[in-house]
């Protein structure tokens, strides 16, 4: 029987767990809820339920893989500063699960393990250079240079989110005003739809309730020309390209691939971030790049903590 990976991406509700092959094709996932107490050892232990009976139902596994919010030190595998997983933190559940298991466990942030994956098996497989950008709750960002992947001194490069767009801006999640993800995550987009609605000026969402009101509804909205939705877009690309345009005049890179809960949006947020993103880097660094989708999509986080085993192996 062929080994597998198992790949474990772990959100602050839940676990999404997944048996990934070496095509990066997903051969069984399922999802474990995300325990809310302090001992990390009892939420590591939920998650490994569906691992244990894997393996007891004789599944050859070569390793883990890991992602998650926040950072993770390379040196002792422990999470560091992510709010939404408190119980993790400073937890050492990397040599938890290489002493249970005996085989490689690798972790690493959520963002660069969308990296990892899209470089190894999605769109990012023809590009040597590119920027890997997550927009969902909040922005996070991975770096693909010279065909590896891009930590940083510490292991922690690539936190492109907390990014400063306005000296004093919006509070952000993370203590610091004026992060790009307070402007340009799906979070910022639709607090800034249920906040016009709230003080009466938004009136073409009468019939939704403002709680059930998500990104998905205010992309389709806004491509259909509601104009308060698409204000509400066009200034999350606003930001974003012009961030994005920086980095391009920092790092040459050929591509800058877009994934997240928005990557559905396609081509419609990409152009937008586009014309902004070329108001600011020179175009000689602009003319052959290309901004572009992720591929994995919603399986994104399983194949990418999986991916984490097969980079170490390239």
């Amino acid at each position: 029987m062929k080994e597998l990976t198992i790949g474990i991406d772990v959100g602050g509700t839940s676990a999404k767990i997944g048996l990934v092959d070496e095509k990066g094709k997903i051969q069984k996932k399922t999802e474990v809820k995300t325990l809310k107490v302090n001992n990390w050892k009892q939420i590591i232990n939920e998650y490994l339920k569906p691992i244990d009976q894997w393996l007891a139902e004789g599944i050859n596994v070569n390793g883990i893989g890991i992602g998650t919010p926040g950072f993770i030190n390379k040196k002792t595998g422990e999470l560091n500063n992510a709010a939404n997983l408190p119980g993790l933190l400073n937890a050492p559940f990397v040599d938890y699960l290489k002493d249970k298991y005996k085989i490689p466990v690798i972790a690493d942030n959520d963002a660069t393990c969308a990296a990892v994956g899209e470089h190894i098996f999605g769109a990012g497989k023809r590009y040597k250079d590119f920027l890997m950008v997550t927009i969902g709750t909040g922005i996070g960002g991975g770096l693909i240079l010279n065909d590896r992947v891009y930590r940083g001194a510490d292991g922690y490069a690539g936190e492109l989110g907390h990014i400063i767009v306005v000296a004093e801006g919006r509070g952000c999640t993370c203590g610091n005003r004026g992060c790009i993800e307070a402007y340009s995550s799906a979070t910022a987009i639709i607090k800034r739809v249920r906040d016009g609605i709230k003080k009466g000026y938004i009136t073409t969402y009468d019939k939704v309730d403002p709680k059930k009101i998500d990104a998905k509804l205010i992309f389709d909205k806004a491509q259909t020309g509601d104009p308060y939705s698409l204000e509400a877009v066009e200034s999350a690309a606003r930001y974003l390209g012009r961030v994005l345009g920086g980095i391009v005049n920092l790092l040459n890179i050929e591509s800058i691939i877009i994934g997240g809960g928005v990557a559905a949006a396609g081509n419609f947020f990409i152009e937008k971030i586009r014309f902004y993103l070329v108001q600011v880097a020179w175009y000689s660094l602009t003319h052959n790049l290309k901004i572009i989708p992720a591929e994995l999509l919603n399986d994104a986080g399983i194949i990418g903590a999986a991916a984490l085993l097969f980079e170490e192996n390239l």
